[in-house]
């Protein structure tokens, strides 16, 4: 896990030993999500922005995107659904022992590109998830597949994890199932989307992230979820 160069949040490269898991093979749709709502066990995502001006790169609501991935939720809206699915968030290591799997050269800066996966082919907005402008439907990038079957790690939405994020977790991790420290002040992000450009920094399986809040570039995928 990590690596022995990149960031420094990336390091110390060190091995980790994991539990058996299942994870998601695709990211939360918004019509799974939705069954949660209607279940009165989720609410609905961004309730609270409207006026926002990235409201519109928001799923929920929108005609049609119901195989889109739910974004704009906050972490303890992205908890509430795993565990109405009878699941969890992932821990970064279990999330990143997928993406290590899962593209090979894909996940080299130089190759990535929109033909792998859902990214922006500029910062123009125009450009924005390979021209969508925003999400796409999950599943449909045939490039960005891991070898065990998971889908759009590399882009589309970037993903919460069950961790709370601190920089210099590594250097004290258990060699374990990690699961991140016990208290932080935001919690940890892992996967580009589809805002990040063919030559970020995100596009390695070892990137680490963090967030406080909803943005529409972030979704989820659940560990052990049986619906």
């Amino acid at each position: 896990m990590g690596a022995r160069r990149n960031y420094s949040d990336e390091r110390p490269a060190h091995r980790v030993c994991l539990s058996a898991y299942r994870i998601d093979r695709h990211e939360v749709t918004v019509s799974r999500y939705a069954r949660c709502v209607t279940a009165g066990r989720c609410p609905k995502p961004v309730a609270h922005a409207k006026g926002h001006p990235t409201r519109r790169l928001c799923n929920w609501g929108r005609v049609g995107r119901g195989v889109h991935p739910i974004n704009c939720v906050t972490w303890t809206q992205a908890r509430q659904f795993c565990t109405w699915a009878g699941g969890r968030l992932p821990t970064e290591a279990e999330w990143e022992h997928v993406a290590r799997q899962s593209r090979g050269d894909l996940l080299r800066r130089a190759r990535a590109s929109c033909t792998s996966a859902v990214l922006a082919s500029s910062t123009h907005p125009v450009r924005l998830g390979c021209g969508a402008g925003g999400t796409r439907a999950v599943g449909t990038s045939p490039g960005d597949r891991s070898s065990n079957g998971v889908e759009d790690l590399t882009g589309n939405v970037s993903e919460w994890m069950g961790d709370w994020f601190s920089l210099g977790y590594y250097s004290r991790s258990p060699a374990k199932d990690p699961r991140g420290p016990k208290s932080g002040r935001a919690h940890s992000v892992r996967g580009c989307s589809f805002g990040c450009v063919p030559d970020s920094r995100l596009l390695t399986p070892t990137a680490r992230q963090f967030s406080g809040t909803w943005d529409p570039t972030l979704g989820l995928r659940c560990v052990g979820a049986r619906r």
